[in-house]
């Protein structure tokens, strides 16, 4: 029985290795299961010993997440590059030129700062954080190389390289909700902080920016901040000089990462002036702590005073904050990226936040003050919506401020349950975790770029259920329960009760056949709507009653960029192709025999051979599709 105990710690963190290379590494897929796997063996095989299995859980959700960040595929768009390119050319270049990194990836030159550099606008704070696992990727590219694989190129542009942001992003995450629960169960219990700390992570932003985009800085701002609100808890409750040294790391790492971030200040300094005022805190805590923020902001002073000749700057201009925040109440409400439009569960813990004002009014009121003093920040900025944003990314730093407030509600929710207290509120807060993985996956598609109707995304959100049902139909009883269920659930077939012609418009009212990878639709003058296929696939759903011959014509174009460019045709896995694609506006055609063709939903989809990088929309652009 002792030796359950060592070998249960060696497999969960073999567990952990493994699912981090299949993270690291695309072409690795099989590991994607093999690591948690054993990592949950080592958890059973300690608890089998009766040995503590605190780090061992800790373990098993670090394998279970990266492995789930391999399978989701991190994408590497939006401002990305802006952060990434910090940590490529620092570390290969040795200096913070970027000229030959937007060279490489074929993106527009920025303009020269007065220092003769390429402008950055973004914080160097993510490209700090994510400097161990980098050089961790780097030590496996040339392990790699060293075994004979030589698959990857030791030159920081390749793709372990790029995921080592997911690896640590993931990381960040996982330990900053840890301490945010170890802070919260000791003030709620442990059920009620594990339920708060999962709706605020799961069912908010954070989801997306930990799997989808981990090369933004709103996953390490959390986690940051996750931090922070944990260390000022402890300091809180027993002073001392080494905690609040903690504090001002934490407070300066925070806005290392965001400097919109600062604002966590507020609360810091309300907590530092109750303490002095109550003789708990002496004046050199506050001025350590005052320093430790200094030394841990440095980096972004260092690279201000690089690249724009001051350490202290606006690096968007003068004009990029309008003070007086005409949009201070869109970015809470407006259906355009909301806070509380696109993450509901954020305004229960905002309620939670308002009814335990009478316990703890510093603690809350100051939390409430952050939340306002950050929609009045973000309500300023020209770009108050993020752009292309899932929900409303620049609260990364309220939200774990925000689970103060959820863990509230959810023990008040709780107490007024006889038997099994924390069920209702477990389920709601679950409900809410699905409804945002749903929203989420809808964004993927491309339904909402921008506003997020909550008409249309209820409608999404019912097909999104009713094609989960589907597959687990699939799953468990085969193509006749598939079909079986699209027929009780759906019923709308094409050629019988929409899209009669067979004609599926791209830039029309069929968006909602679509999955996979498209851009929004786009129109240009004497030209057809279309939407871009984004590489590598892009698909449409067909909702067929019975199986029959299909043929299929695609009218398509690839720019000469993306020349030569081929398209392979699929239908349920079933290919035709590669295809040549025209440059100018052309068909191509494909017949799937009827024994290809399933009842119910079937996925055609266009897979490309080579792309377009685009800096703007942060994706690989492989051919303009009208119908």
């Amino acid at each position: 029985m002792r030796a359950h105990g060592p070998v249960g710690s060696a497999l969960a963190i073999l567990g952990v290795l493994l699912s981090a290379i299949a993270l690291l590494d695309p072409q690795r897929p099989a590991l994607q299961p093999l690591g948690p796997g054993i990592a949950v063996a080592g958890l059973l095989l300690r608890r089998r010993g009766g040995h503590g299995d605190a780090p061992t859980v800790l373990a098993v959700v670090l394998s279970a997440a990266f492995a789930t960040g391999a399978a989701v595929g991190p994408e590497f768009g939006a401002d990305s590059p802006s952060y990434y390119v910090y940590l490529r050319s620092a570390a290969f270049d040795r200096d913070l030129d970027f000229t030959n990194e937007w060279v490489h990836w074929d993106y527009r030159l920025r303009r020269l700062t007065p220092t003769g550099l390429r402008r950055n606008v973004q914080s160097v704070g993510p490209a700090v954080l994510w400097s161990p696992f980098f050089l961790a990727a780097h030590v496996y590219v040339l392990a790699d190389g060293v075994l004979g694989g030589h698959r990857y190129a030791a030159d920081g542009y390749s793709a372990p390289y790029r995921r080592s942001t997911a690896l640590g992003t993931l990381t960040l995450v996982v330990l900053g909700a840890g301490l945010l629960f170890h802070a919260l169960a000791a003030r709620h219990g442990p059920g009620v902080a594990l339920v708060a700390v999962v709706g605020a992570s799961a069912a908010s932003p954070i989801l997306y920016y930990a799997f989808v985009m981990p090369t933004m800085a709103h996953g390490p701002a959390f986690a940051v901040a996750a931090a922070a609100v944990a260390a000022l808890l402890a300091v809180r409750d027993v002073p001392s000089l080494r905690g609040w040294v903690l504090v001002g790391a934490a407070l300066g790492a925070l806005a290392l990462a965001r400097w919109q971030a600062v604002v966590f200040a507020l609360l810091v300094g309300l907590v530092a002036a109750e303490g002095l005022v109550r003789r708990t805190v002496r004046p050199v805590f506050v001025a350590a702590a005052a320093a430790a923020a200094l030394l841990a902001f440095a980096p972004q002073l260092l690279a201000w005073q690089a690249l724009f000749g001051r350490a202290l700057t606006m690096p968007q201009g003068g004009g990029f904050v309008d003070w007086s925040s005409p949009h201070f109440l869109d970015t809470l409400v407006a259906a355009d990226h909301g806070l509380f439009s696109w993450t509901p569960v954020l305004l229960v813990a905002l309620l939670g936040l308002v009814a335990a004002l009478p316990r703890d009014p510093l603690l809350h009121g100051g939390a409430i003050l952050v939340l306002l003093a950050t929609a009045w920040v973000n309500g300023g900025v020209s770009t108050w919506t993020g752009g292309d944003a899932f929900g409303a990314r620049r609260f990364d730093a309220v939200i774990p401020l925000l689970a103060l407030g959820l863990a509230v509600a959810v023990e008040r929710a709780a107490a007024l349950a006889r038997r099994r207290p924390l069920l209702v509120p477990a389920a709601g807060v679950g409900l809410l975790v699905l409804w945002n993985v749903g929203l989420l996956v809808s964004f993927r598609e491309g339904l909402y770029p921008e506003a997020a109707p909550l008409d249309r995304v209820a409608g999404t959100q019912g097909r999104n259920l009713r094609r989960g049902l589907q597959t687990l139909a699939g799953t468990l009883g085969g193509a006749r329960a598939r079909a079986l269920v699209y027929r009780a659930l759906g019923g709308e077939y094409v050629y019988t009760h929409r899209v009669k012609d067979g004609v599926i418009d791209l830039g029309g009212e069929d968006a909602e056949l679509l999955h996979g990878e498209w851009s929004p639709p786009r129109r240009k003058p004497g030209e057809p709507s279309f939407r871009w296929a984004l590489h590598p696939a892009a698909c449409v759903r067909l909702p067929l009653e019975s199986p029959r011959e299909l043929p299929v014509a695609v009218t398509l174009r690839a720019p000469l960029d993306a020349q030569p460019q081929r398209a392979t045709v699929s239908l349920n896995g079933r290919d035709v192709g590669p295809l040549d694609v025209p440059v100018e506006w052309g068909e191509i055609r494909a017949t799937f025999p009827a024994e290809a063709v399933l009842p119910g939903e079937n996925d055609l989809c266009l897979r490309f051979t080579s792309a377009l990088p685009s800096e703007n929309e942060g994706v690989r652009l492989a051919a303009q599709v009208a119908r």
